[in-house]
């Protein structure tokens, strides 16, 4: 393992923390010789990456992440041709809109408007969630390869998290085929109990689903008839994002669907 790659599963370690982590938390944890997690740790506090608390001799992430967070938000392709469809959704919906992208196995989110009503949500820019029971991981997983789609299923673990969580692959795939039909997503307080949401999936020039955007809400405003009347709206706002991105329709579906 290079440096480099030591470094970042340092600094990693640090973000991925819960809480302020101590030096010899982190040798144990990593697996690394004092002198060379000294060094790499030297170096992050150099750059601004890592900061130290004298005191409580703890490590916390550096400020200098959220600069370069903030260069890497502005320079996604994503973000930039979905902002003011977001805005208008947030608008004609009155609802929490979230925009995210495929990392790996999950999804992240890299965007989200909040409501103006109260409403307390799992998601915040930068976090990861699950494609089996999230509105936007279902939207973005019914329209990947179908290759890439049982590669998914097959490491998924089908955690429940709530009751309503689908329970295995057979339940997805259903889910999945139903959404292929409808267009868009819907999730039923799958991941969050009380919380329900429409999404839609969005499309590049290939054809390829390469994002999810959704509405979400308590399921005291979200009822039934609200999650059938957003639809149509969630779906335009898609399309509008898609076409952003080079998409042009065609007679087979929203975009290269799964078999």
């Amino acid at each position: 393992m290079s440096s480099i790659d030591k470094a970042i599963q340092v600094l990693e370690a640090v973000c991925d923390s819960a809480e302020p982590v101590r030096f010899t938390d982190l040798v144990a944890s990593l697996n690394l010789p004092k002198s060379t997690a000294h060094r790499l740790l030297t170096t992050l506090l150099e750059q601004g990456l890592v900061r130290y608390d004298r005191e409580e001799q703890r490590y916390t992430p550096g400020y200098r992440l959220l600069t370069l967070a903030q260069r890497t938000w502005s320079g996604l392709e994503i973000p930039r041709a979905a902002k003011d469809y977001m805005q208008r959704l947030l608008h004609e919906a009155g609802e929490t809109v979230h925009l995210a992208v495929v990392d790996g196995n999950e999804i992240i989110y890299v965007d989200k408007l909040e409501s103006p009503k109260t409403v307390r949500l799992y998601s915040a820019i930068g976090k990861r969630g699950p494609m089996y029971c999230t509105g936007v991981g279902k939207a973005i997983l019914a329209y990947l390869s179908p290759e890439r789609q049982d590669e998914i299923i097959a490491q998924t673990a089908f955690q429940r998290h709530t009751a309503h969580t689908l329970a295995d692959a057979r339940a997805l795939r259903q889910a999945l085929a139903d959404i292929r039909v409808r267009g868009c997503a819907l999730d039923m307080e799958e991941h969050e109990e009380g919380i329900r949401c429409v999404a839609a999936p969005i499309f590049n020039f290939r054809g390829d689903v390469v994002a999810g955007i959704s509405v979400t809400s308590v399921t005291s405003r979200m009822t039934n008839t609200r999650l059938q009347d957003l639809q149509p709206l969630v779906l335009e706002i898609a399309r509008g994002i898609s076409r952003e991105l080079g998409f042009m329709p065609n007679n087979d579906g929203p975009g290269r669907t799964a078999g």
